[in-house]
């Protein structure tokens, strides 16, 4: 783990629950975290990690937020071993994926169940499966996972977050090679120890940037089976030309943390044919490159 990461810092807003669904949208993407949404008296309270922010970007934030019209908190420091209540609290407990893939926090006992098993601990970082964008990546990722273990083809995990993505790819079989990307050092940090977790990490490369990767599989022929994207629809215009023409034929892409007004850019840009599934605010595009 990482000795320099820095401290686990809340960032606290009050508002309307009529307001929330635009704040969480904001705050996501001011900090790059999970926002969580709590109901006190009638009000939603939202809390961001901004630990990774300097004073003066919290400072900022705290003023949007006034602006926007919701009450600003005092910050909360978190300390390690508060995580585990903190996310308990959440209401992140075992779940299971489409029947198939179970999904269970590194505190609770692993049940005997047929199908792989994802132990997970969140930390700081952005995927647990509670929220849509992750939710609806995993149920695409067991529908369509191969029935024939592909372990020579490689995984790409853009924007990592806690890993949860790519560990589900290795563990349903799209590959035996991951690359997990991801510019916040507490999302490295949280993909390396879950990996370790499942006992992946030998399978695994993790890193800040995506450059590096690119160039060696361009100049020696090599392809991914699987690419997870779950980041902005910004960020997904960006490198989608560059994603697909790094994937296998009939591999496989999905995108998403696609806000609606992001979503037609993002489809202009996807080689058919792909499939759209639209949630309450942000979106998910399904797509397996021609084998041709």
């Amino acid at each position: 783990m990482n000795q320099s990461a820095p401290p686990a810092i809340l960032f606290k807003l009050m508002t309307d629950p009529g307001e929330a669904s635009f704040l969480v949208d904001w705050l996501e993407k001011s900090t790059g975290q999970p926002v969580v949404e709590e109901i006190f008296d009638g009000r939603s309270l939202l809390s961001v990690s901004v630990g990774h922010m300097d004073g003066l970007k919290r400072a900022l934030l705290a003023e949007g937020g006034r602006s926007l019209g919701a009450t600003v908190l005092p910050e909360e420091v978190i300390g390690e071993t508060d995580w585990d209540a903190f996310w308990k609290k959440q209401g992140f407990s075992l779940f299971r994926v489409n029947r198939w893939m179970h999904v269970v926090p590194e505190w609770e006992e692993v049940p005997e169940v047929e199908g792989p098993v994802l132990r997970l601990h969140p930390h700081l970082a952005f995927g647990t499966g509670l929220h849509e964008t992750t939710g609806q990546c995993l149920s695409l990722l067991v529908d369509h996972r191969p029935i024939v273990k592909k372990r020579s083809s490689a995984i790409l995990d853009f924007g990592s977050g806690t890993g949860i993505l790519g560990i589900a790819g290795l563990m349903l079989g799209f590959g035996g090679r991951l690359f997990a990307v991801d510019d916040d050092p507490l999302a490295i940090d949280s993909t390396l120890a879950n990996l370790r977790l499942n006992g992946l990490e030998k399978q695994s490369i993790v890193q800040s940037g995506f450059d590096g990767i690119a160039r060696e599989f361009l100049e020696e022929g090599k392809r991914f089976g699987l690419i997870c994207a779950n980041v902005t629809g910004n960020v997904i215009v960006r490198f989608l030309p560059e994603w697909h023409g790094l994937l296998e034929p009939g591999g496989i892409l999905v995108l998403s943390g696609i806000s609606t007004r992001e979503l037609d850019r993002v489809e202009s840009l996807c080689p058919p044919p792909f499939s759209v599934f639209r949630r309450r605010r942000f979106h998910t595009i399904f797509l397996r490159k021609s084998a041709c």
